[in-house]
């Protein structure tokens, strides 16, 4: 985001120093007068001379013809041009002096930017760890949970099963008394049938009753 801000900041910079310093109107047309007045290219010292080859009578009639007024006006534009040459000096310091400062803001922001991209990068490598170490917790709950249900499902069954023995050992007893129990009743019917037989002998063996007019009475088998 700097860096298009800081190039045009320095550009306008340097084309405002080169408009102070005069240095915009260096073209090609006025570098070559320069040198052919001042007899660089081509080499001839003439026109150097010539400067100073003037007569001496000329020279004072020139100084002489310049007034007071003019000498006053010339003082005021030498200081002038002094005030304006120690302003953009003044100037061009100042403005070195903010093109480093915004060079150093500028790579204060940059080793910034690289600390707070590392920063990001450190988070984002330590979320991903704390959910991947979720995800291993998750998984390993569930693997406790489900080895927790198969073994309440193993006991459950394990119980089943042994209720189950439980009753068909149950079950073979009962089924294994029963013969007994219908001896026992085999044989009390036995004992009973034998008593019965006792009875009625006995019976048959009592004397027979007759009535007054020589019937025998019978008397019911609970009487006898």
């Amino acid at each position: 985001m700097f860096k298009p801000l800081s190039t045009a900041y320095l550009a306008e910079l340097l084309r405002y120093l080169q408009i102070g310093q005069g240095l915009a109107l260096f073209k090609e047309s006025t570098i070559l007068n320069s040198f052919k007045s001042t007899g660089i290219s081509l080499p001839n010292p003439d026109p150097i001379l010539n400067r100073f080859t003037y007569n001496q009578e000329s020279g004072n009639s020139s100084l002489s013809g310049l007034s007071d007024y003019d000498w006053r006006k010339m003082d005021r534009l030498a200081k002038k041009l002094s005030h304006s040459v120690y302003y953009l000096s003044v100037q061009n310091e100042l403005l070195r002096h903010e093109i480093d400062r915004i060079k150093q803001v500028l790579a204060t922001k940059q080793k910034q930017t690289a600390e707070l991209r590392k920063a990001a990068k450190l988070y984002k490598e330590k979320i991903q760890q704390e959910k991947h170490t979720a995800r291993e917790a998750a998984k390993e709950a569930r693997e406790k949970e489900r080895a927790k249900k198969a073994a309440q499902r193993a006991a459950q069954k394990s119980a089943r099963n042994a209720e189950k023995a439980l009753q068909l050992s149950q079950k073979g007893k009962r089924k294994a008394s029963q013969p007994s129990l219908q001896s026992r009743k085999r044989q009390k019917r036995v004992v009973d049938a034998a008593d019965a037989t006792e009875v009625l002998e006995g019976a048959s063996a009592a004397p027979t009753i007759s009535t007054r007019h020589g019937r025998n009475v019978n008397h019911p088998n609970r009487y006898r």
